[in-house]
């Protein structure tokens, strides 16, 4: 037998105090995914790139997926992911079937008179319905700004739920099949 704390060795096969420790020290982190076929999109936009190049307004079916961490609770569980496909599937709905567009833009300028949207770029101009667009607070309506989107709009729609903070969450927005603009935030403990 091994004395772990005299450091002698009666065997070969005896931990070190290093591995003792790393065994002691090891957390669980517990995560939590979820991809649905209904937590889908379809939206128009148009982004700035290169600094000054503004590209042709077109359109993406967008995919989500988030992913979860946080301890189990009572339930053993992270979080209910009915409670958390509800929440993600309002997000997408107010998404779905419009026009996105920055309000933070440094030269896009997006004005909402109330029936129509007027979005501005140098000469070019766009004119929608205002029940037709949705304005989001973002620099410009990349994938990965939308993911950020997202993350906020779902911690927030978690907390009116009741559910507990996450240790880190993580949602990922597919533009294009395979093109994932992904953003993941971490909490302190």
């Amino acid at each position: 037998m091994t004395d772990l704390r005299s450091g002698s060795a009666d065997s070969e096969n005896a931990p070190s105090r290093t591995e003792a420790t790393l065994a002691v020290a090891r957390r669980q982190r517990w995560w939590v995914s979820l991809e649905k076929e209904q937590l889908i999109f379809s939206a128009a936009h148009f982004i700035t790139f290169a600094g000054d190049v503004c590209e042709r307004i077109h359109g993406h079916n967008y995919r989500v997926r988030c992913e979860i961490a946080g301890p189990l609770d009572e339930n053993r569980y992270v979080i209910d992911f009915i409670l958390l496909r509800d929440a993600l599937l309002e997000l997408t709905r107010q998404l779905d079937h419009h026009v996105l567009l920055p309000a933070d833009h440094p030269e896009i300028r997006v004005v909402d008179d109330g029936r129509e949207v007027t979005a501005t770029f140098r000469e070019r101009r766009w004119v929608f319905p205002s029940e037709d667009a949705v304005i989001l607070p973002v620099a410009n309506t990349t994938a990965e700004l939308i993911a950020g989107w997202l993350a906020e709009r779902l911690l927030e729609k978690l907390a009116q739920r009741g559910a507990a903070r996450p240790s880190a969450l993580r949602i990922g927005v597919d533009e294009n099949e395979g093109q994932w603009g992904i953003v993941e935030l971490e909490f302190d403990a």
